[in-house]
Order: structure tokens, then sequence, then C-alpha cells
């Protein structure tokens, strides 16, 4: 994208300032605003041609979550279609009772109202609930929403960085997270 733009890049500062808040990302990168309408195109066109697999430990995270009688929910920044697209290629299709994407609510990572709208939806306390996510801006909404925070590394932003924001709980990777439910 950032080739597309002629815009110098580089992957440091990419990992450094990873958001899935892709305004708070551009700026934190220093493009110009006036890029901004070009760079999501751009970002659109090629997030558009990647197959993300399935993090190590995600199927069986899942499972623990169903297994201990939890509601399950998807909020992410993604964007309905394509979300909607990999649940069904990753074999998820029928495993969130909600998914809450990019755009559907007005105010984007790390403001709560899209994982509030989930805990609504869900029928649950957000006091009840625990957000499990990969990024500063994960940590950051859970915790906004008033939600059990748990990061988990391995994901776009370097461990020193979410160790820094202090998230209730902080996964080496989700091969971890069955363990948080016991036996």
């Amino acid at each position: 994208m950032f080739a597309d733009l002629a815009v110098p890049f580089d992957e440091a500062a990419y990992a450094r300032h990873y958001s899935p808040n892709w305004y708070r990302f551009y700026e934190r990168l220093g493009l110009p605003k006036e890029l901004w309408t070009d760079a999501d195109e751009a970002w659109l066109r090629y997030y558009h041609e990647e197959s993300p697999d399935k993090r190590e430990g995600a199927d069986e995270a899942l499972a623990a979550v169903r297994a201990a009688g939890r509601a399950l929910g998807l909020v992410t920044s993604g964007d309905r279609a394509r979300v909607d697209s990999d649940l069904r290629r990753l074999g998820w299709a029928s495993t969130f009772e909600v998914t809450i994407c990019g755009g559907e609510v007005p105010q984007r990572k790390p403001h709560p109202e899209a994982l509030l709208l989930a805990v609504e939806r869900l029928a649950v306390s957000s006091r009840r609930t625990a957000y499990v996510g990969d990024t500063v801006e994960d940590v950051e909404m859970g915790r906004n929403a008033g939600a059990l925070t748990i990061a988990v590394l391995g994901g776009f932003t370097p461990p020193a960085v979410l160790e820094q924001v202090a998230p209730d709980i902080l996964l080496p990777s989700l091969i971890e997270f069955p363990a948080l439910f016991g036996d």
C-alpha cells in the first residue's frame, strides 16, 4: 500500500505503530491526511487478496469457551463481507452468536461502542465479559467497556508494547487460553 502511494515504509515502524484503527495507524506513521482515502482503497484491495490462516490454538480456545457454556462473540475491525468469507473458509461460520464488524458502528477501536453492542446482543453484562485481542486498541476497548482484558502475543503488536498497556491477562499464545477455564 505504501509503495502504491510512493511513501517510505519500514517494517519496524509498522510493528511499533500498528493499529486496527487505520486512521490512528496512518497518523502514527505520519501519512498525510490527503492520502488517507487513497490508502484506504489500496489497503482494502490488498486485504481482499489475503487468506489468513487460523492462529495456532484458535480452535482449542473457541472450544474451551463453548465447553464452559459461555456466550461467544466476535468484534473485529474487518469489513463484514471479508469476515463472513473468512469465517466460512475457516469452518467458524456458526461459531459466534454475535459478530460485529468494522463500519457497523460509528466509533472505531479503542472506543467501546462495538464491544458494548456485542455485549448487549449477547444479553450479558460487560462486567462479566472477557475481551481477547492482540493489539493495544483491543486492550483499551475492553477496558473502556468494563470487560476483563486478555491480550495474546503473536499478532502485529510487539510484546513490550502489549505489556506496557497492562492487560488483565497476557498470554504468550492462544495455546495457553484453554487453561484459563481449568480442567
